[in-house]
């Protein structure tokens, strides 16, 4: 671990320790690092046996506003009966706290401990091709998802709503939520290009899809199966760290796009489409956007890479999401089959 690594981490123990209070845990509790994923997540135990999730919001990622739209979503959600982790408040019923240490200063959330949980896949082995995944296990994911765009296209606009919004500025416009894929250091200058070009037909073509109640609203984000649990009561949806209003098929996209190089794409792709209809039927319009929104989702991750050089993620994806997301591209510009779709694959099959 590098020096500052380590002082961050010392620090960030600290932080949390101080935020106890705030939510009337006992300064004795025992505090267990879980993992630094840009947020600092621990695990607390206190003496009266009870267990609760700690996060250290990263520093500048999001207003107070925000955070609070996201804490009042996750009430709401599980209000509705969605799976979903369950918030506390503070003593002061307030949804986060400010906890100060030495000259850091970090907003902080909890919420019950999931026991007995883990993740339904892993990005990296997704996407090598070397992870086995369960068509049963998409089947259950779709319905999940499924259940969230239904109460979300029901649900009352959340008081003081401020989240970013997956759009086609969000996903393809001069400065997308998660960073422009232009920026991206490695790309050579005809990359650059197609990546541009196919950010200008993108955004014309989610502009047209529209914005409109049914098909568009409050989606998680970033579903990906890193971020769906398998627990003993089923599956729970975590992480809503990248929340906010987007098209309810980006949702979709994100759940199966590591799984996209894959043999198994389709057959997941079916179990995923057969369990989120069984809860809420999909558009034809929805399902001519699924090879745009497929590309929206790649470009975002190139422009992830672009926000974070020399992170791990980013160098896996530089030097693995790239080459495939570029022909993601090639195939939209030119309408050709996707890559992963079975037309793509059925002329690959006649060529061998």
């Amino acid at each position: 671990m590098r020096r500052e690594d380590a002082m961050e981490l010392r620090a960030a123990s600290e932080l949390a320790r101080k935020a106890l209070a705030a939510f009337g845990l006992p300064a004795n509790s025992t505090i267990t690092f879980v993992k630094f994923r840009e947020n600092h997540v621990y695990r607390i135990d206190s003496p009266l046996g009870e267990s609760f999730a700690l996060k250290l919001h990263r520093q500048g990622y999001r207003t107070d506003a925000e955070l609070v739209t996201e804490l009042r979503f996750l009430k709401a959600l599980r209000g509705h009966g969605i799976a979903v982790p369950e918030p506390l408040s503070t003593c002061d019923g307030e949804l986060f706290t400010v906890s100060t240490f030495d000259r850091h200063t970090r907003r902080v959330s909890m919420a019950k401990w999931i026991h007995d949980a883990k993740p339904s896949g892993d990005v990296g082995a997704a996407f090598s091709g070397e992870e086995n995944a369960s068509p049963e296990a998409f089947t259950a994911m779709g319905e999940l998802l499924g259940q969230l765009h239904q109460v979300s296209d029901s649900m009352e606009t959340i008081h003081e709503f401020q989240r970013g919004a997956w759009d086609a500025d969000g996903l393809a416009g001069h400065a997308p939520l998660w960073g422009t894929p232009l920026a991206l250091s490695t790309l050579t200058h005809d990359e650059r290009s197609l990546v541009q070009q196919a950010m200008l037909r993108l955004r014309i073509h989610l502009t047209r899809l529209g914005t409109r109640p049914g098909i568009y609203g409050m989606v998680h984000g970033d579903s990906t199966p890193e971020n769906v649990l398998n627990t003993s009561e089923g599956l729970m949806l975590i992480d809503f760290d990248d929340f906010g209003t987007g098209w309810y098929l980006f949702d979709l996209v994100t759940a199966l796009f590591f799984y996209t190089p894959s043999s198994q794409y389709s057959v997941l792709e079916q179990a995923l489409l057969d369990g989120y209809q069984s809860v809420r039927p999909l558009t034809a319009v929805e399902r001519q956007a699924w090879d745009a929104l497929m590309l929206g989702r790649g470009l975002s991750y190139l422009g992830w890479a672009a926000e974070r050089p020399g992170d791990d993620a980013s160098v896996f994806i530089e030097q693995q999401v790239v080459p495939w997301v570029l022909r993601i591209a090639r195939a939209y510009l030119d309408s050709a089959p996707a890559p992963y779709s079975l037309e793509a694959q059925s002329e690959k099959d006649m060529t061998l």
